[in-house]
């Protein structure tokens, strides 16, 4: 086996080629440090006009945070059981539970967390750098996020608040294991401690993590036999890393799991993930040829025919029918809320194990009338995931466009210095204590008129920061598109000189890490938007990664294709 993998390594060798490192400690740039801190007081100042908490009435998204935070502070884990208690993944509200114990208000404490990163993404990239001052440059570059102050977004109790951070940190990550990819294992486990656990926080923050796995596979590629030599011992190295960042994920799964079957009966983590559930919605939306179009993931005949088809599903008849005096229906497309609200008035979802026995009766009764021929039924394994049909395709490609444009241009940032103004809280009355109490935050007034009764000194700061807040990020829709290009370009460039050269640079694998990250997350969003709803909030993850992106394919560009001669040294590793 020895001489197996030293033959492999021996032939990779000939063809890579690690970065080149400078022995340098970020905790000896006083200069660096000094811009850092400046930089981050300056920012925080301006986002201090973003700190008041608009209060919502949304009992599946805002206020279940706040309600699932609440519960956690009083011990009794999510609290009691729901159809809205395990919809969602639990790192957030543990989160908003941790800064309320630390008397830090929330909003205040997101804000915090991203500067916090973006320093750590300067302490990991320092080595490839001679000179500071294009560290202050990345660092004012991924400091200044334009979709860490949009307003309101970042204003509500949002997991983007969260996710963000946690995206900036992974991905960079990622290169700090590549860059210390030869230093001793204790370093390495330091490094692959930190990644495990922010992988496995923003895995469990949302639930879309998969974009994150075509990444996730070309780091642990590149990381465990690119220029490794292959030996035995440094081949056990790398491997023992990986499997350390595997633990700490199935360690973070396992307790999660735990709690919940200690607290509702199954070990789930979130419901919607269940089989039992994916065979009732799944189910439903297998039926074909009754009304099923774009955007109706259920029709009104599907539903018809598949309450003839289950008794158990007929139990939701009369919770399933549209209420012709309701103002603000629900729309086709969300029909997973529909499908839970009835089953939880109809009574058969009191309790997790209720309702997963109740929804796998749906799916098995579905099933059988697929296979008898009394429902036709679409040649696919009952899924959440949305159908696809032949005639999207064409949809493709100009959709992926638009969401790919809408990425890099940073379009959807979309302010004016009077927005604080169009907002007020509009929760139940007795929910705003809890908003209080839980985030720690001073809530926006829940009426325009008392906003602009606020003292005019204040609006006039909040104004003004407004204003400066919007022209940084007037910036970054006027430069990004210009450095995302220069950035794919120089990417290119790179990938062809390695190509030539025989030699796989740092920043081309790097660089494709994060490209395929961006790349995964937009298609996954292409097929929902094609098929069921134009959601844009996942694709805020997208907006850090951008910003590193650019900042390390141009710094390339600096410090390797326009350098006729790259210094490298050990990398002295802290």
């Amino acid at each position: 086996m020895t001489a197996f993998l030293r033959k492999i390594g021996s032939s990779l060798n000939s063809i890579s080629a690690g970065p080149s490192l400078y022995s340098a400690r970020v905790r000896n740039d006083r200069f660096l440090m000094g811009w850092m801190i400046i930089l981050v007081l300056v920012r925080l100042w301006l986002v201090e006009s973003q700190l008041d908490l608009v209060a919502t009435y949304t009992p599946a998204d805002d206020y279940l945070f706040v309600r699932l935070a609440k519960n956690i502070l009083s011990g009794a884990w999510l609290g009691p059981y729901d159809h809205y208690t395990l919809v969602k993944g639990p790192v957030y509200p543990l989160f908003i539970a941790f800064t309320n114990l630390t008397g830090v208000p929330l909003l205040f404490a997101q804000q915090i967390l991203y500067s916090i990163f973006c320093v750590l993404v300067v302490v990991i990239f320092r080595p490839l750098f001679k000179s500071q001052w294009p560290l202050v440059v990345i660092f004012f570059f991924l400091l200044f996020n334009p979709f860490m102050y949009v307003y309101p977004a970042n204003s509500r109790v949002f997991r983007l608040g969260l996710s963000m951070p946690l995206v900036l940190c992974v991905f960079s990550l990622f290169g700090s294991l590549l860059i210390r990819s030869r230093s001793s294992l204790l370093n390495l486990l330091l490094w692959s401690t930190l990644l495990g656990c922010a992988f496995s926080l923003l895995w469990f923050t949302r639930e879309e993590g998969i974009w994150m796995l075509p990444s996730l596979a070309l780091f642990i590629l590149y990381f465990l036999i690119i220029n490794s030599g292959l030996t035995w011992r440094e081949f056990c190295k790398r491997a023992a890393c990986l499997v350390w960042i595997g633990l700490i994920f199935v360690g973070v799964k396992f307790t999660f799991t735990t709690l919940n079957q200690k607290y509702y009966g199954a070990p789930v983590i979130i419901e919607l993930k269940t089989p039992e559930f994916q065979a009732a919605l799944g189910g439903l939306m297998n039926i074909d040829g009754l009304g099923s179009k774009r955007y109706v993931p259920v029709s009104f005949k599907s539903q018809a025919a598949a309450i003839e088809a289950s008794p158990t599903f007929s139990k939701l008849a009369e919770y399933l029918e549209e209420d012709p005096k309701k103002k603000l229906k629900l729309h086709p497309s969300l029909y997973i809320w529909k499908l839970r609200d009835a089953a939880a008035k109809s009574g058969n979802a009191n309790s997790l194990p209720e309702a997963l026995n109740f929804y796998a009766a749906i799916g098995k009764e579905l099933q059988d009338a697929c296979d008898n021929g009394e429902l036709n039924c679409l040649d696919r394994k009952p899924s959440i995931r949305p159908v696809w049909r032949d005639q999207y395709y064409p949809l493709a490609p100009e959709t992926f466009w638009k969401i790919l444009l809408q990425t890099v241009t940073f379009s959807y940032y979309d302010n004016d210095k009077d927005e604080y103004l169009k907002w007020q809280s509009y929760a139940k009355t007795e929910w705003f204590a809890d908003y209080e109490y839980v985030t720690g935050a001073r809530l926006v007034p829940s009426s325009r008129k008392k906003i602009r009764e606020l003292p005019s000194d204040y609006l006039r700061m909040i104004e003004e920061k407004f204003r400066v807040l919007i022209d940084i990020a007037s910036g970054y829709k006027a430069v990004v598109p210009y450095l995302f290009i220069l950035a794919l370009t120089v990417h290119v460039i790179g990938a062809g000189k390695s190509v030539v050269s025989r030699s796989i640079y740092f920043e081309v694998v790097y660089g494709f890490i994060i490209l395929g990250g961006i790349m995964s997350l937009i298609s996954i969003l292409t097929y929902v938007k094609i098929t069921l709803w134009p959601i844009n909030r996942p694709l805020f993850s997208a907006y850090p990664l951008v910003l590193l992106y650019i900042s390390m394919m141009i710094s390339f560009l600096g410090t390797n294709l326009l350098s006729r001669k790259a210094a490298a040294t050990d990398l002295q590793p802290w």
